[in-house]
């Protein structure tokens, strides 16, 4: 055997140890991943926090496998740096969305604005984060029409890609409530002030529990962000308006705070609570005040 076989054969055993090593690698980190995740599955019990060191697990988990192996072919990558600088500029150009979503993701995990479990739109979609993966994130898909609605069942894919180029509205972070208002119309002629009085107390009693919860949100977010958030209190705002007819009406708005994943319920009930109030107490409503035009 001469000394050209001698290296030859040298090479051979080289690149069966590199490829042995990768295999041994790729079922180490596997291994461990299947573990975390399983040991992550039984000691966590919140679904939204499971779902998030899974994701967690999972990216250090692809991160760890590329650089472990990229250190097994050192070598051989220095030797076909230049080739691979020139297949990485053609992999950018053919596949650029790819790339994009990758510093979508990058821009996720710095910025982070929205966490699983939180509940955002974005680019005309709403729902609830369900899942965060390298390219994608998964939403249980929310109906929207100017506020949120009820939760179709149905799952949203949205490309990383799309943090570059649209705002995303989160509704839960920070806290999960929001403000919501309800708007009824009176005679000119009505005592306003008792009114007033009267739906801010009917809706305090109904959402008291809520409203207590709500302010230590509030109160917990001004901690951690330099936030002026409105009271959570119920509170209600007199204006003049015109009637479509040519009438003056007395229009009232009670503004209040509700929980996001419950605004369609609570408003429709504080709603039916203040019109059976008003009822009881002979306080006539004037019409709708979508039928309403402000007074100029």
């Amino acid at each position: 055997m001469n000394l050209a076989d001698l290296k030859e054969l040298l090479q051979r055993d080289q690149v069966g140890r590199q490829v042995l090593a990768t295999v041994l690698l790729l079922a180490l980190v596997y291994a461990a991943f299947a573990a975390l995740k399983y040991w992550i599955g039984k000691r966590v019990k919140r679904p939204e926090a499971r779902q998030s060191y899974w994701g967690l697990v999972r990216n250090v988990a692809i991160l760890l496998g590329t650089a472990l192996i990229g250190a097994v072919w050192l070598e051989e990558l220095k030797t076909v740096s230049l080739l691979l600088t020139g297949l990485f500029a053609a992999l950018l150009v053919a596949n650029r969305e790819i790339f994009l979503g990758l510093a979508g993701r990058i821009l996720l995990a710095s910025a982070e604005p929205y966490r699983i479990g939180d509940r955002i739109r974005i680019n005309d979609l709403c729902g609830d984060v369900i899942d965060i993966g390298l390219l994608t994130t998964r939403l249980m898909e929310v109906a929207y029409d100017g506020v949120e609605l009820q939760s179709t069942g149905r799952i949203l894919t949205i490309p990383h890609i799309w943090l570059a180029d649209h705002a995303v509205v989160n509704s839960t972070i920070g806290h999960a409530y929001v403000w919501d208002e309800i708007s009824l119309a009176f005679p000119l002629d009505v005592d306003g002030a008792a009114v007033a009085g009267l739906l801010e107390g009917e809706a305090t009693t109904l959402l008291g529990p809520e409203l207590a919860e709500a302010q230590h949100e509030v109160d917990r977010l001004a901690q951690v962000y330099a936030s002026r958030s409105p009271p959570v209190a119920p509170i209600a705002y007199a204006r003049v308006m015109y009637h479509v007819s040519g009438h003056q009406v007395l229009q009232l708005t009670l503004r209040f705070s509700v929980p996001t994943r419950r605004r369609r319920d609570l408003s429709s009930r504080v709603l039916l609570h203040l019109l059976a109030a008003l009822k009881s107490r002979g306080i006539p409503l004037y019409t709708s005040p979508y039928d309403t035009v402000p007074k100029r």
